[in-house]
C-alpha cells in the first residue's frame, strides 16, 4: 500500500501526454529521429505534463505543480466544496478529462489540473472521503 505523507493513498496519477496530444506525441516523435530538434520539444512539454500530478489519500486531496521549483496545494476532503470534471468526446475516448476542485473557504477553483486519467474515479474518490463512506480495508 502506498504512503503519503503517513496517509494511505487512493490515488496517484499524472496528467496523460499520448491520450490528451496523440498528434503532438508523434509529430515530437518524427522530429526526434528525422532532425534530433524534436527531442528539445519533447523534453519541455516533458516537464510541463510530468510537473503537475494529483495526489488523493483517505484525508486530503494534494496538487503539486513543478519539477524544480514546486508550488503544492492540500484541501482535506471534508472541506471540499465541488468537483467538476470536464471531458470533450476525444477525452472520454481516451478516458482522460479536467478536473476542477474548489473547498469551502475559496472562491472559485482551487485545484484545476487538464488531461488527467480516470477522472471520474477521481470525482468518486473524492465523494466518498467527503461524504465518509470510503471503506477502511
Amino acid at each position: 500500500m502506498r504512503k503519503y505523507q503517513g496517509q494511505k493513498v487512493l490515488y496517484f496519477n499524472y496528467p496523460a501526454m499520448f491520450q490528451a496530444d496523440p498528434l503532438r506525441w508523434l509529430f515530437y516523435l518524427v522530429l526526434v529521429f528525422a532532425l534530433g530538434a524534436g527531442l528539445v520539444l519533447y523534453a519541455m512539454w516533458w516537464f510541463r505534463v510530468y510537473g503537475k500530478r494529483l495526489v488523493l489519500t483517505d484525508d486530503e486531496a494534494v496538487y503539486v505543480k513543478g519539477v524544480f521549483n514546486t508550488s503544492t496545494t492540500e484541501i482535506r476532503l471534508a472541506d471540499i466544496r465541488s468537483v467538476e470534471v470536464d471531458q470533450s468526446f476525444w477525452d472520454k475516448i481516451m478516458n482522460i478529462g479536467t478536473v476542477r476542485i474548489a473547498s469551502a473557504g475559496s472562491d472559485g477553483w482551487e485545484i484545476e489540473i487538464d488531461g488527467l486519467p480516470s477522472p471520474s474515479n477521481v470525482r468518486r474518490i473524492i465523494n466518498e472521503g467527503r461524504h465518509g463512506s470510503s471503506s477502511d480495508d
